[in-house]
């Protein structure tokens, strides 16, 4: 199954934004350090862990709402596919 340019957009965007979230977390971490704040270790790496299971659950959540509308867009009772017979009728 080819990809079209939306499916494209929407992955790209997906893994972007957490990307984006993990480099801000290392870098808040990073600079938190670099003030003479005491950093606790296992506080910073459960509110990483914590920020990554949200955008998991954002992504799971967009993904399974795209497979529930692709079920329903494409379901056999549609009415667009009800009386598909083009031979010409009953004999």
């Amino acid at each position: 199954m080819a990809f079209s340019s939306v499916n494209k957009m929407l992955l790209i965007f997906i893994f972007s934004s957490m990307v984006v979230i993990g480099i801000q977390s290392i870098l808040q971490i990073v600079y938190a350090a670099e003030d003479g704040e005491t950093v606790i270790r296992r506080v910073e790496i459960w509110g990483l862990f914590y920020r990554m299971m949200v955008a998991a659950f954002v992504v799971g959540a967009v993904v399974q709402g795209l497979n529930v509308y692709i079920c329903w867009r494409f379901r056999e009772s549609h009415p667009r596919f009800k009386n598909i017979d083009t031979a010409g009728g009953k004999n």
